[in-house]
């Protein structure tokens, strides 16, 4: 419970100084409008606990509109700790089986829970959404435009993983979640632009270039303008 305790402060420390409040979400009742909001909330908070790799993810409570729990990428205290996984691990230790029995009965009820994600989740996290049985994933960017940002990635899309999950003798899961990619598409590239921008070496141009994704740098330089987006040295995460 301490690790929550320690981010919750750093989440509420963070909302203070955006000015966003869930409050604004809760007052909304258009789906699309509800989604931007969290996402906004999702890469504020990823903007502030870990500029330099913004992802992170929010998991929310859609039948009380209400967030019950958050995630950043926390790669300085453990790489695997993408922030879809660290929402999860959040939510997890704050709500835990009340029979110590996280896999029948879990502290909260994951079927009424939507994930936010300021990137299209990772092979890695997109299974443990489905293994954690949300209802709903909901993403900024795509793992493409992450990948030509110049960070990599494993090139295999979230609706493929879903695709993939199967119960026994191979039969369709009927619980695999909602998908909803592209929210607030420009806000998120944005950050993912300026913040690898370290990683866009030499060989980056080059391959790039060979791919014919001149063009795609040109338009990125143009639009999304990186001294608008906080930053912080590597160095420091």
């Amino acid at each position: 419970m301490k690790f929550f305790s320690k981010q919750s402060a750093i989440f509420a420390l963070g909302m203070a100084a955006t000015g966003v409040s869930a409050n604004s979400c809760q007052a909304l009742n258009d789906q699309k409008a509800t989604d931007e909001c969290y996402m906004k909330i999702a890469l504020d908070y990823a903007l502030i606990h870990n500029p330099g790799f913004p992802f992170g993810a929010l998991i929310v409570d859609h039948t009380k509109n209400d967030i019950s729990c958050y995630g950043a990428n926390s790669n300085k205290k453990n790489k695997l700790l993408h922030g879809e996984t660290a929402a999860f691990w959040n939510c997890t230790e704050l709500y835990p089986s009340p029979t110590n029995d996280d896999m029948f009965n879990p502290g909260l009820d994951w079927s009424q829970q939507t994930l936010y994600t300021t990137g299209e989740p990772c092979p890695m996290c997109a299974s443990q959404s489905i293994y954690r049985g949300v209802s709903r994933v909901v993403w900024g960017t795509s793992i493409p435009d992450i990948n030509k940002s110049g960070r990599q990635q494993l090139m295999i899309g979230m609706h493929d993983v879903v695709a993939s999950a199967k119960i026994g003798a191979n039969l369709p899961n009927p619980e695999i979640p909602i998908l909803e990619g592209g929210v607030l598409k420009d806000e998120c590239d944005h950050a993912f632009w300026c913040a690898f921008e370290v990683f866009r070496d030499d060989a980056y141009y080059a391959a790039m270039a060979k791919d014919g994704h001149e063009q795609y740098i040109e338009d990125r330089n143009a639009r999304f303008k990186c001294k608008t987006v906080p930053k912080k040295s590597h160095d420091e995460l």
